[in-house]
């Protein structure tokens, strides 16, 4: 639906039926800028968790030149809103005239929805103009972010199985094997391995002490990407046992690892090592370009941009993450992380140092997932 002019060349228009899916997810699809949670397939996940989601477009000749996929959240008991554009939006920050043109259309949006702040993380790499744009556009960055900052990237173009293999660090290769050799194998799951799935992930969260989302999260992240075939889990078996899972999307052509889990007894057996190395192929056999391993410290990005020494003997955190997923190769990529635009100064400050805790912040992060109408269960 196209609702005004922004100009005498461009208009603004609402992505919400069915019929927009397609064009929608092409412009996504197309923008050097775009990434699966601006997808309309994301979108139908998080509405399925109780978000709406509200698809801006700016259109120009009958094509979209930029967009941004607004999530909105309630909060219970309140007339007040959250507002975020995961991985969004997608639009060249440089061109101030349709940028600026794709804010105010988001603020009215998010002002209509009684939103206190909107946050968003472009899927923009770190560098000090992206910076200077963003602040711009009176926007305000955030060490709160709720996707990672800084991940590990390996490139698959031109690349076969042992070619990736070489390029993997010697331990991370013996552990692969070590763990084939101990009988441990991995196998495609399906809708009905879900449970399984979730029950690796339950006690990945007791032994690291993380919060974990509602099982439904993971089942409605199944049924918006099943249908096209987007979307792929992996069980790791031991002795008829499942010991490792990992859930794995593809979009762009881009492998995105976003879940996954090891239980004690697949952690000593290398499980872990030797279910990555299965997604990974599957990623090549599905003609991927790259295989995003998402998700290391979101430090590692000030280190890079200051030009310092990544430290490699830190375990704690996700730093033990981080030791884990560079011995498979790839390339650490950096993003500018998470802004902020308050609507409501004042409950915007109050919330953001009651939030100074990041363990806290994740926590809430969840939970806003998990709310319902009347209470949020972390």
């Amino acid at each position: 639906m196209v609702v005004k002019n922004l100009d005498s060349m461009a208009n603004l228009r609402f992505f919400s039926g069915e019929s927009d899916r397609k064009p929608w997810n092409d412009f996504v699809t197309a923008s050097p800028w775009g990434h699966l949670m601006q997808s309309y397939e994301w979108g139908d996940f998080k509405v399925a968790l109780g978000w709406q989601a509200v698809r801006l477009g700016v259109e120009q000749a009958g094509r979209i030149i930029a967009g941004a996929q607004v999530l909105f959240k309630k909060i219970p008991l309140t007339p007040f809103t959250l507002a975020y554009i995961p991985k969004g939006p997608v639009v060249d920050l440089d061109n101030e005239t349709v940028a600026r043109s794709l804010f105010q259309a988001i603020h009215q949006a998010a002002r209509k929805s009684h939103a206190i702040f909107l946050r968003i993380e472009p899927n923009v790499l770190d560098a000090p103009q992206a910076h200077a744009r963003l602040a711009s556009y009176q926007l305000r960055p955030t060490a709160q972010t709720n996707q990672p900052r800084s991940t590990i990237v390996i490139a698959l173009d031109s690349q076969d199985e042992t070619t990736l293999l070489s390029q993997m660090r010697k331990t991370t290769r013996k552990v692969i094997r070590r763990a084939a050799r101990q009988g441990v194998t991995v196998v495609s799951g399906q809708a009905s391995d879900l449970g399984a799935f979730y029950q690796i992930l339950a006690a990945t969260a007791a032994l690291k002490n993380i919060p974990l989302h509602h099982r439904e999260f993971y089942e409605q992240a199944w049924k918006a990407f099943a249908a096209s075939n987007a979307i792929h889990l992996f069980l790791a078996y031991y002795q008829e046992r499942v010991v490792a899972a990992k859930m794995v999307t593809q979009f762009k052509g881009r492998s995105l690892h976003l879940w996954g889990g090891v239980s004690l007894e697949g952690r000593e057996l290398g499980a872990s090592y030797l279910i990555q190395w299965e997604s990974i192929k599957w990623a090549l056999a599905r003609g991927c370009h790259t295989c995003d391993l998402w998700g290391i410290p979101d430090e590692i990005a000030a280190i890079v941009r200051a030009g310092g020494e990544i430290p490699q003997n830190i375990t704690e955190g996700l730093w033990g993450v981080y030791t884990f997923k560079r011995g498979f190769g790839g390339e650490i990529e950096c993003y500018v992380g998470a802004y902020d635009y308050a609507y409501h100064p004042l409950m915007y400050i109050l919330g953001m140092k009651l939030l100074r805790n990041r363990a806290a912040a994740e926590t809430l992060s969840i939970s806003v997932d998990n709310m319902r109408t009347g209470d949020a269960e972390g």
